[in-house]
């Protein structure tokens, strides 16, 4: 009932199209798969668990497919927003907005873009605050300069706060930004946000800061 409700909230005014649903871990997986579609709407309560979605979207990650995918959330969590996007989602949409947004959620990572309301990006935002990732100079081309404006943006600050704590002009940083995001193959302040939570990944499991979600599915 739940996957035909959402089909039909998906394809009403759209062009999107629903070529396959599943209820549990193991069907999702064979499906995308299989099908290869554009996008999977991916829920994190699934047959086999309130968390078994979560775990499906590590699998899938794995399995590299084409597929971009969107968690879609019974609760909007902090803890939920960052493990997804920290494990692959492109995407996150709580069940509590209305199907409109849906659709544009969808269309919009279609389009290559990254979904999350403004309330998700404050979790992702904190996040990445919360805990000391490891230096971007030492793993890309970035300059000192470069990765402090890099991590100024992603806490949230303008480009004209940027360039006020960093004594710079106002152009100057436009210009930082703007070899930031060739480096790290971004296009917007969101996607750099999600770069550099993807670096404390590694050192969040050494330094236990950012509380981990265990998501075992039930038998």
């Amino acid at each position: 009932m739940d996957c035909q409700l959402l089909t039909d909230a998906i394809q009403r005014k759209s062009r999107i199209r629903v070529i396959a649903c599943a209820t549990s871990c193991a069907e999702l997986i064979s499906m995308v798969r299989e099908n290869q579609p554009d996008l999977a709407l991916v829920s994190t309560r699934l047959q086999d668990g309130a968390f078994a979605g979560l775990l499906a979207l590590q699998e899938l990650r794995a399995l590299q497919p084409q597929s971009r995918v969107i968690m879609l959330l019974d609760e909007d969590k902090a803890e939920l927003v960052v493990e997804a996007f920290r494990h692959g989602a492109r995407g996150v949409f709580c069940r509590t907005e209305k199907s409109g947004q849906l659709r544009k959620c969808l269309q919009t990572v279609h389009d290559g873009q990254i979904w999350a309301n403004a309330s998700q990006l404050e979790h992702i935002v904190g996040a990445v605050m919360q805990v000391p990732t490891p230096k971007l100079s030492e793993t890309t081309l970035l300059t000192k300069r470069e990765e402090e404006v890099a991590r100024l943006v992603a806490a949230g600050l303008s480009n004209r706060q940027v360039a006020e704590k960093l004594g710079l002009s106002r152009h100057t940083v436009k210009n930082y930004l703007g070899r930031v995001f060739e480096e790290l193959g971004v296009s917007n302040r969101t996607e750099l946000v999600l770069c550099i939570l993807g670096q404390t990944k590694s050192l969040e499991a050494e330094n236990n800061r950012i509380p981990a979600v265990a998501y075992k599915a039930s038998a």
